[in-house]
């Protein structure tokens, strides 16, 4: 997967290239040359860039595979012909349901398949206390049944839960299905206007309602609106009928068509790809975080290495050392400690470095105001300075100058480290809060528990 995301890499630079544009950006060029001095920052750049490809590669494949996977069994639905109907005492299953017809084309319908019911007597008995509940809950902030000038507050469950309710009204002109007035206020006839409820109480499979003939017109359907009332209807009849049953039967045919059921399988499919796309993106910007957090970590580092490497240079150059010599007796003391196991700091790369420019003939001065720009940080760049001056005046004033900006490199150590003790401090507030809470929490609840 390795050789597939460098791959990659080469083709994008390639396609960088052709729009007339850099190969690699140049930004990340110098970010690359403060981390890794002492490599090629393209070359590094190309097999960083290759093992991000190849992560996220690896990631969405994998997600992809689980979604296809997910996909093509949710598609091999067997047909149903009956549903299972909960035991007494639990909630009502809600079945999303696909019914095909035998043109292939299908519609969605929702079934709401409740618990096995009660015995005719304690039912009957629940629906009795209800519809006295129901009566004083409907009316809301009105007077009376009698009086009734504001919407109505239709409950949709009576005693306790345990008793479904369902509403629809004879008369729409007066009032709709959920209680509210449909005329507004100046439209209404002073004596008064009779709305009519179908109140239906259901509980345990039993059924009480009131019905009044009344001449109602729905409004237009679209088919599958047709086709999932119907359907409702026959369903809630099959209901009534087998309302002691274990199973509830589906319809078979509508219109003369042979219908298929098929319970509706949740977009699983599509979700897996959406996280698979989100763990993708989260990836790529937790790499880039990640180069972010080495760069800070790099100035961190050069920031403590420079009181100890102006303290060496100017002990040597006060024993009498030409700048060069001090510079190259540093650079082969660092090498034989790398030797060693030691591991490389970013000053002394950096270095290293300018040591290998100046033995291919690269001029003193070049070399060293080079060396104070690839650090980056103003103090490595005031170092550059003073050599660089020291090349141009001579070296009357070199050792005073380095000596005073040495004292100053380890006031400057001190305040960095200071800081760094408070930003310790800060991180250590959220586990110290944890600790307390814990501890309050230990003292806490047994004492109220105790009451």
């Amino acid at each position: 997967m390795g050789r597939v995301g460098i791959w990659a890499v080469d083709r994008y630079r390639s396609f960088r290239k052709f729009c007339k544009r850099p190969a690699v950006p140049a930004e990340r060029i110098r970010r690359m040359r403060k981390l890794y001095p002492s490599e090629k920052p393209e070359e590094i750049l190309r097999k960083l860039d290759g093992e991000r490809v190849s992560k996220i590669g690896i990631v969405f494949l994998a997600g992809s595979f689980l979604c296809g996977t997910v996909w093509w069994f949710g598609k091999g639905e067997a047909p149903v012909a009956v549903l299972e109907r909960p035991e007494y005492g639990k909630k009502e299953v809600v079945y999303e349901l696909e019914a095909e017809k035998e043109d292939g084309v299908r519609f969605p319908v929702e079934v709401a398949v409740s618990e096995q019911t009660l015995t005719r007597v304690e039912a009957e008995r629940r629906m009795e206390e209800a519809y006295e509940e129901i009566c004083r809950d409907m009316l809301g902030e009105n007077e009376s049944a009698g009086h009734v000038d504001q919407d109505l507050e239709l409950p949709e469950k009576a005693f306790g839960g345990l008793v479904q309710v369902e509403w629809r009204s004879k008369t729409r002109e007066v009032f709709n299905d959920w209680g509210e007035l449909t005329k507004r206020p100046g439209a209404r006839p002073p004596d008064g206007e009779k709305g009519i409820y179908e109140l239906s109480l259901s509980c345990g499979g039993y059924e009480c309602q009131y019905e009044l003939e009344l001449t109602v017109y729905p409004p237009k359907q679209t088919e599958g609106e047709r086709f999932s009332e119907a359907m409702e209807t026959e369903i809630k009849r099959e209901a009534e009928e087998e309302s002691q049953g274990k199973d509830l039967s589906l319809p078979e045919a509508y219109e003369g068509e042979r219908l298929t059921w098929f319970v509706k399988e949740e977009e699983t499919g599509i979700w897996i790809f959406w996280i698979v796309l989100t763990a993708c993106a989260l990836l790529a910007v937790r790499e880039r975080q990640k180069e972010k957090e080495k760069l800070k970590e790099r100035e961190r580092e050069m920031l403590m290495d420079y009181p100890e490497l102006v303290g060496k240079f100017t002990v040597l150059l006060q024993a009498g050392l030409a700048a060069r010599n001090v510079w190259e007796q540093m650079v082969t003391e660092y090498g034989r400690q790398k030797k060693r196991g030691k591991k490389p700091r970013y000053a002394y790369e950096e270095m290293e470095i300018t040591w290998n420019q100046l033995k291919n003939g690269m001029y003193e001065g070049k070399a060293y105001g080079d060396f104070g720009r690839r650090c980056g940080l103003h103090v490595y760049m005031k170092l550059g300075a003073l050599l660089e001056q020291n090349l141009r005046q001579g070296t009357t004033g070199l050792a005073l100058g380095l000596k005073e900006e040495a004292e100053l490199a380890f006031e400057e150590r001190k305040n960095l480290a200071r800081r760094l003790g408070e930003e310790a401090e800060t991180r250590l507030m959220l586990p110290m809060f944890l600790m307390l809470f814990m501890v309050l929490t230990v003292i806490m609840v047994p004492a109220f528990l105790s009451f």
